[in-house]
């Protein structure tokens, strides 16, 4: 791999050549590209690690309607760069990709518990506070989750199957999803929206002094 082909961060790697990376770690990243422009999985790294019970890692996948073949592509090239950022970083979670039209947003919710989303790269300037208040989602889906329905670990325990935590994993977070639903796409949040409604920037009350002073030097201006 050439010295431009990767940059890496404690927690934050961008690839240029994701098709070179793909090829180091045995993975193809020609099926994770889709048009839908919008994917979100939870998976469990304990799970689906003999031939054949693969798909058994998968615990929630959006779009529901992909084929098996791309939700696992999506999945395995996750895995792989999970894994190839602990060789640099043992100690800091993995918790950006960028690749040349894709951002790869993860977060480990419980040990061996991933969420990840697939999203467009965004035309905004100031894309990487969008890239922070992604990442503010996924903690908050999997906070509310846990208020709800306890933690995922518990419920695999509780039936090892996965059927449960599955089917509360696609009630919850379709209910959740389905906010920033447009007919059938996803519309993420803006920045305006990042800054006004996922905790980008705390709004803080101001006194009444203050805002007298504020308001008149509005009016001086």
């Amino acid at each position: 791999m050439s010295k431009n082909a990767l940059k890496w961060k404690p927690g934050v790697t961008t690839w240029r050549k994701v098709n070179e990376l793909g090829g180091i770690m045995g993975l193809s990243s020609a099926n994770t590209v889709v048009n839908e422009g919008f994917q979100f999985c939870i998976f469990d790294l304990r799970r689906g690690q003999h031939e054949g019970q693969e798909l058994d890692k998968i615990l929630f996948f959006y779009p529901a309607d992909l084929p098996f073949s791309t939700q696992l592509s999506v999945i395995g090239l996750s895995e792989g760069l999970i894994t190839f950022t602990r060789i640099f970083s043992p100690e800091a979670a993995c918790e950006v990709i960028e690749a040349e039209r894709h951002s790869h947003v993860f977060h480990q919710a419980e040990p061996d518990i991933w969420m990840v989303m697939v999203v467009e790269k965004s035309k905004e300037s100031d894309a990487i506070w969008r890239i922070d208040a992604l990442r503010r989602v996924l903690k908050e889906v999997h906070s509310l989750f846990v208020m709800f329905h306890g933690s995922i670990r518990s419920l695999l325990d509780k039936e090892p199957s996965g059927e449960l935590v599955r089917s509360h994993l696609y009630a919850f977070i379709m209910d959740y999803l389905s906010d920033f639903l447009v007919g059938k796409k996803i519309k993420l949040p803006s920045f305006r929206d990042c800054l006004k409604e996922r905790g980008t920037v705390q709004m803080l009350t101001v006194g009444r002094e203050a805002a007298l002073e504020v308001q008149l030097g509005v009016f001086k201006a």
